[in-house]
């Protein structure tokens, strides 16, 4: 990613100009290896319990490689001072980003709304067949990040029913999961009995691209041969023969609303994990949308209870 590229070029060329010679660095770079080493060793710890190692021989492999890189360890903290405080600044500011970044994720899922699909199957039929409002799109999708199969975030129903209400033939939530197997390529669907509602489950690799788009067209093409939704038929094309229709990709951007009341703690949390997210690539590039018909909506993010103040109408 170009930002994260210009991050570490920029870092780099600090390190450079502050050091300035390989001898004044030996002491950040002594502390970052024996850190290194140690953290590995707690790693293959982990790996060899997942292998059903036997306990006391993993707890052997890690007391022996862990008491040579604590050796190492406590003689280049004698020369902390010296530039070994510079790897643990470093190393400060990516454990803070991390943590900022999952801790926020787990207060924002534990305040999210999440509704029935279901509960809205009648209002998407009649939006659907109410040929008095333009279609919005043949294939309308929302992702999500609700992985089970039958909610969604309350949010995205606001945006097809309240926000202007969007016609489409077929309402697709797709929710992506990556999984710790390099080139997993599954996916299951709900139709919840109709064809025109379809919750989407992708479980891809994390060596896998995720072309959204490409994977959508090759689902609704399998579920029309199934008979599980009709066919799109396109008037007109440029393709022979062609039966999947437009699709429109509505992609949610959250800000934080003033109206969220959450202790000073979490609220600094969900700021500087908005803020961070300003620099990461966006979803549009992240799910190969770029060449698709996107539309970004932003909708307020409401954390915690709130305060409501009711006005009282003065007569004159």
């Amino acid at each position: 990613m170009p930002a994260i590229n210009r991050i570490l070029w920029i870092a780099c060329i600090a390190i450079v100009l502050y050091f300035r010679s390989s001898d004044n660095m030996e002491a950040a770079y002594g502390l970052s290896i024996t850190v290194t080493m140690l953290m590995t060793s707690i790693l293959l710890f982990n790996y060899l319990l997942k292998r059903k190692t036997p306990l006391p021989i993993a707890l052997i492999i890690l007391v022996f490689f862990s008491f040579l890189e604590f050796s190492f360890l406590i003689s280049s903290a004698v020369k902390f001072e010296k530039g070994g405080f510079v790897s643990v600044l470093i190393a400060l500011c990516i454990l803070s980003i991390m943590y900022i970044w999952i801790k926020g994720h787990y207060i924002k899922m534990s305040l999210l709304d999440y509704i029935p699909i279901e509960n809205y199957k009648n209002q998407l039929k009649e939006l659907k067949n109410d040929v008095d409002r333009p279609k919005y799109a043949t294939n309308l999708v929302y992702l999500t990040s609700s992985e089970k199969s039958k909610r969604i975030e309350r949010k995205i129903m606001y945006s097809i029913l309240d926000k202007r209400p969007k016609r489409a033939d077929v309402y697709w939530f797709v929710n992506v999961i990556v999984t710790d197997e390099p080139y997993t390529s599954e996916y299951t669907v709900n139709t919840f009995g109709t064809d025109y509602m379809v919750k989407v489950q992708l479980k891809l690799g994390f060596r896998v691209n995720q072309k959204l788009n490409v994977f959508l067209r090759q689902i609704v093409c399998e579920l029309i041969n199934n008979g599980d939704i009709k066919v799109q038929n396109k008037k007109y094309t440029t393709l022979h023969n062609r039966n999947v229709g437009d699709f429109r990709f509505i992609l949610i951007n959250e800000c934080l609303s003033s109206e969220s009341k959450l202790e000073s703690w979490n609220s600094m949390i969900i700021r500087f994990k908005l803020f961070i997210k300003k620099f990461t690539i966006s979803p549009a590039k992240w799910f190969g949308l770029e060449s698709s018909e996107i539309e970004v909506e932003n909708v307020p993010l409401i954390l915690g209870s709130t305060e409501h103040t009711t006005l009282k109408r003065v007569y004159k």
